[in-house]
């Protein structure tokens, strides 16, 4: 049997245990984007079998909202539309009062 020690303490990078970074598949799209796209044929290629709407929401998730996501802030697609729609969601986040906390 081979032991691996001294590799691991020459050439081995310690991993903190926190992840900072989202995870991506392939180095371009997010673990949320590819388990979208999986529910996506899921339904659409079939429970439903309509192969134009999964196509068009396969198109949507795997290539405009990566781009979107890439030249925009964090957080784009769920404080852009509450501000702009001036929506307002008492909740744990932004309790209802004078003071704002996540817009």
């Amino acid at each position: 049997m081979h032991s691996y020690e001294s590799l691991k303490e020459n050439y081995g990078t310690k991993v903190s245990q926190t992840i900072d970074s989202p995870i991506l598949v392939f180095d371009y799209f997010e673990l949320t984007e590819v388990f979208a796209a999986l529910f996506v044929m899921l339904i659409f290629g079939v429970i439903f079998y309509s192969w134009g709407l999964m196509f068009l929401s396969l198109g949507i998730i795997l290539g405009v909202v990566p781009q979107v996501r890439r030249k925009n802030l964090k957080g784009i697609f769920f404080h852009r539309p509450y501000r702009k729609l001036q929506m307002s969601l008492p909740g744990l986040i932004n309790p209802k009062g004078p003071k704002r906390y996540s817009d």
